[in-house]
């Protein structure tokens, strides 16, 4: 099948995204032709997620959907990444429409499954074949995961978490440069992890200085933060840098100390406050996002009104919200029974409705100042207007700004005078 062409459907995280340009780029250097429709492909490769119940539902809808096109000629459909590595054996039983598939750590096994045959270069991202937006680049810096928590099944599918050398990092930061990005997301299951498995410390830091002096590389933002392991010297290297973007994710998970217990996460709410004082004192306009899981089996109505009390002090700039989901193979599943789904659904749309409410309100104190926006493209919902965002917005997680003008084009850097709010999450601009 030399010549073929491929589409690639990426399903979940960033992460994902990651491994499905690191398979694009070894496809392409193969002679494979990357297309942006399934109906002019050969090959269909779903890259799945299987961490929680809906993304795995839709990981199998969107293989069976692709199935459908091997009635038109469509000659081979491939599943990789998380849902098969959790689900092997099920997957090969129940799925004869798929004509290979590659777990997460056979990523360069891709040609060999379309091509029957691999050629690549030695290291795996050379290749590298952008998927998103051209000005958007995500460097994993780790995978897997060693710290514990009992609702997470990322252990069961990556194992323990295992660092990339700082040189190699940067290498790769030099090629996602080579190919245009403006904006680098540094991501992991937790990147503050990073080199403890090696036992050394504040190592994040010392790769973030490194990849500052990366050419063409304007924004660096660190996503997946661990509360426990957030150092002062991480801290006052954001404060200082000229690229790191004054932005933290901090996935804080839940605010009553029981449950966090029986989460197993090493903090308490105590030095939750204590972290959201130390980085504002450092840095007075850091946007700080974080998320929550609401129904955990122990969280009783206490413990849920503990969570909004905290919401309403910290006021964070976003903050998202999921349903626990009882995960087979999980250590919650073990010892804790279900909370019912209506409990849990109630508490989801409250905690939500109050952190929208917050972040509207921090939202309506930029109206009338001044933004650098990083362009993502035109807005399919404003004629005449651009979508982009600010440094206090991560792509597709956070809220956008929506700027009027002519012109423009993805990547560009411009100031803008942010005018209104279009809603809870969004900001109205103009250049």
């Amino acid at each position: 099948m030399a010549g073929c062409r491929v589409y690639i459907e990426s399903l979940g995280c960033p992460k994902n995204t990651a491994d499905s340009e690191y398979m694009a780029g070894i496809l392409k250097c193969n002679g494979c032709e990357i297309v942006r429709d399934p109906l002019l492909a050969d090959v269909v490769l779903v890259n799945t997620c299987g961490f929680i119940e809906p993304a795995k539902e839709e990981s199998i809808d969107t293989i069976l959907e692709f199935a459908e096109l091997k009635k038109e000629g469509l000659k081979k459909l491939i599943v990789a990444g998380c849902l098969y590595e959790r689900y092997k054996k099920e997957l090969k039983e129940d799925l004869p429409e798929v004509d290979g598939f590659l777990g997460v750590h056979e990523l360069e096994k891709i040609s060999e499954v379309v091509l029957g045959k691999s050629v690549y270069g030695n290291r795996l991202y050379e290749f590298r074949e952008l998927l998103e937006k051209p000005h958007i680049g995500y460097l994993k810096i780790a995978d897997g995961c060693s710290n514990g928590c009992t609702f997470c099944a990322i252990p069961l599918i990556k194992g323990g978490f295992k660092s990339r050398s700082i040189d190699e990092l940067v290498d790769e930061a030099g090629v996602l440069a080579e190919k245009g990005i403006k904006e680098l997301y540094i991501i992991a299951q937790d990147t503050t992890a990073y080199m403890f498995e090696k036992g050394l410390k504040n190592q994040l830091v010392e790769l973030l200085k490194r990849l500052e002096s990366v050419d063409g590389i304007e924004w660096i933002r660190i996503m997946y933060t661990y509360p426990s392991f957030i150092t002062d010297e991480l801290i006052d290297y954001i404060a200082s840098s000229k690229k790191v973007v004054h932005y933290l994710d901090v996935p804080f998970q839940h605010a009553s100390d029981r449950v966090l217990k029986d989460m197993g996460r090493m903090y308490k709410r105590s030095d939750m406050e204590k972290l959201l004082q130390r980085l504002r004192d450092k840095i007075p306009d850091i946007a700080i996002r974080s998320t929550f899981i609401v129904g955990f089996p122990t969280e009783t109505d206490e413990d849920f009104n503990e969570l909004l009390d905290f919401l309403e002090g910290a006021r964070l700039d976003w903050s998202g919200f999921f349903k626990y989901y009882h995960e087979e193979g999980t250590l919650s599943f073990s010892r804790y029974r279900d909370m019912d789904d209506q409990i849990k659904q109630e508490r989801l749309i409250e905690a939500e409705n109050v952190a929208s409410s917050i972040t509207e309100e921090i939202n309506e104190t930029f109206v009338g100042k001044s933004l650098k926006v990083l362009i993502d493209g035109e807005s399919e919902d404003l004629p005449g207007y651009y979508v982009g965002r600010s440094y206090r917005s991560a792509y597709e997680i956070d809220g956008a700004v929506y700027v009027k003008g002519k012109g423009l084009k993805e990547g560009n850097i411009v100031v803008a005078y942010i005018k209104d709010i279009v809603n809870p999450f969004d900001l109205e601009a103009r250049l």
